[in-house]
């Protein structure tokens, strides 16, 4: 305080004299030294679970398997265009059942070249993990051609199947490290980052590929349990936090934001066994009737972005050519809804035909989703806005799987996590494990034996070609839309806080919180 009065006298001085026109001669003044980089720092503070595992492959702790991401490299990456970033892959080629893997000249944190062998040893244990063993659901084996170069043989074709080589490398057997105590070590990693267990930190890797980086220390501090990780973070005790945003109790960090973009989808789900919703124009209707714009706004708290199509909205193979509108457009609905004889208002608002007959529906909802229940209800309220009759079924958390399993529902709104192969199969077409409510495709013969699909389902054609190699992405991206087999809502965000200390965090990925920790700056 005794400094800012001497300052404010001083200045308040100069002012009088320069005023009065009796300052003295000016004397030359020292260049001011730039402060910047003395008080830019080389550490990090972030949270982990001292009593779970870091081995990425046993890991149950979100915290640990976050710090995985600097400790273990990857194959492949993805951007936040869901784009594929090498890693350890120089390069990947994927053609029809096959994928040919080649690695760069890397070498482990001991200083121990990362070879093919030990990729096929971190993929055995990844497709046996809780945490992994999903993204391998179409790959028969993995096989080391030589000391760089592995082949991962496939159950059909895919041609994103690159996408999915997002699991941890680690040296073959280093899992089983114990130290004097014998005490589970880390397994030997190639991340960007080493665990010096004795102090709990983090230290760089001088062998990292990457070199560069202002960030030589990361300091960890142990939250063993929800209630320690909710204080640390609200009270700014980490420097960077993930937020995955997925439930109504989020714990919030009063710093700097981004936001991560999320494969997973929040839809309305069709029972197309229900004869009124076999109609194109009806789902058309209902579509062009919500505003996924006040949805994801009113519902989600901005916490999810619209949909423009099947396929998310930041994937760039399709993001020019998905045309969803985020906002209602009751003038399309009501369009539709007259091309099928519903054009005339009666006296509750809603459209009915000549017979008199409105169109109304249930729509099943999980009322333990506080989220979700808010958006069934503005959705419904949105639709009676264009005519159409809704009523909202919230069940219990069994009950709304019960009654999905068992097809007792008209709509319901639903969410499911693509993989970034962008594999949607197992929500639009009979028989996949989301498939609710979908029907098996219809085939129609011609005089001259061709066959195809019937019209509701004819986007299954479109779908199947795709991973034959006969169709792009696009033809699928518009045959979907074109269909509207379910409808389109929301995609989720989640959010990396960090420290108001910290600069240059671009744009992390869901497959990478961490991407641009080579590029951060620390000021303290």
């Amino acid at each position: 305080m005794l400094k800012k009065i001497v300052s404010v006298f001083l200045c308040f001085t100069m002012l009088c004299l320069i005023g009065c026109g009796k300052a003295e001669e000016e004397k030359p003044q020292e260049k001011p030294q730039d402060s910047s980089a003395a008080q830019t720092s080389n550490e990090l503070k972030l949270l982990y679970c001292a009593n779970d595992t870091l081995n990425p492959y046993k890991t149950i702790n979100k915290l640990n398997a976050e710090l995985g991401l600097l400790l273990f490299d990857c194959l492949v990456k993805y951007d936040n265009n869901f784009e594929t970033v090498y890693c350890l892959a120089s390069s990947v080629t994927v053609e029809d059942k096959s994928c040919t893997v080649t690695l760069r000249n890397a070498t482990f944190s001991d200083g121990s070249t990362v070879s093919a062998d030990d990729v096929v040893y971190s993929f055995n244990l990844a497709r046996e993990s809780e945490r992994f063993k999903d993204i391998f659901y179409e790959v028969e084996s993995a096989t080391a051609t030589d000391s760089s170069h592995i082949v991962f043989t496939l159950s059909s074709a895919d041609p994103y199947f690159e996408k999915l080589l997002c699991f941890p490398i680690i040296k073959a057997g280093s899992d089983t490290l114990r130290n004097e105590d014998n005490v589970e070590l880390p397994p030997i990693g190639s991340g960007r980052y080493i665990f010096d267990s004795k102090e709990a930190v983090l230290t760089k890797n001088s062998n990292h590929f990457i070199s560069g980086g202002s960030i030589e220390k990361i300091t960890l501090i142990n939250a063993p349990d929800s209630e320690s990780m909710e204080h640390y973070v609200e009270v700014g005790a980490t420097d960077i936090y993930f937020a995955e945003m997925n439930d109504d109790s989020i714990i919030r960090m009063s710093s700097k934001k981004v936001s991560v973009n999320r494969n997973n989808l929040i839809y309305l789900g069709i029972n197309h066994n229900y004869g009124p919703l076999k109609s194109d124009e009806i789902r058309f209707a209902i579509s062009a009737a919500i505003s996924r714009k006040d949805v994801a706004t009113k519902s989600f708290h901005t916490n999810a972005s619209p949909a423009t199509g099947f396929f998310h909205p930041a994937f760039a193979a399709v993001s020019d050519y998905q045309s969803i509108n985020p906002e209602s457009d009751k003038k399309i609905s009501i369009e539709n809804l007259s091309n099928i004889g519903y054009n005339r208002l009666n006296d509750e608002r809603y459209y009915e035909n000549n017979n008199g007959k409105i169109l109304e529906f249930t729509l099943l909802v999980n009322r333990d989703s506080a989220s979700k229940l808010a958006a069934a209800n503005l959705i419904a309220e949105q639709l009676a806005d264009a005519g159409i009759k809704i009523t909202v079924n919230a069940l219990s958390k069994d009950g709304y799987f019960a009654a999905l399993q068992n097809g007792d529902f008209q709509l319901y709104l639903g969410e499911v996590k693509f993989l970034a192969n962008m594999d949607i199969r197992s929500l639009v077409k009979a028989g996949g494990s989301a498939a609710y409510g979908m029907i098996t495709p219809t085939v129609q013969t011609e005089a001259d034996g061709t066959q195809y699909y019937d019209n509701e389902t004819s986007y299954v054609s479109v779908l199947d070609g795709f991973y034959e190699g006969k169709n792009t992405i696009i033809d699928v991206a518009s045959a979907l839309q074109s269909s509207m087999p379910i409808i389109p809502l929301l995609y989720r965000n989640s959010l990396v806080f960090y420290s108001n200390d910290i600069e240059d965090v671009y744009n992390p990925p869901y497959s990478d919180i961490f991407i641009s920790i080579d590029k951060y700056i620390v000021k303290k």
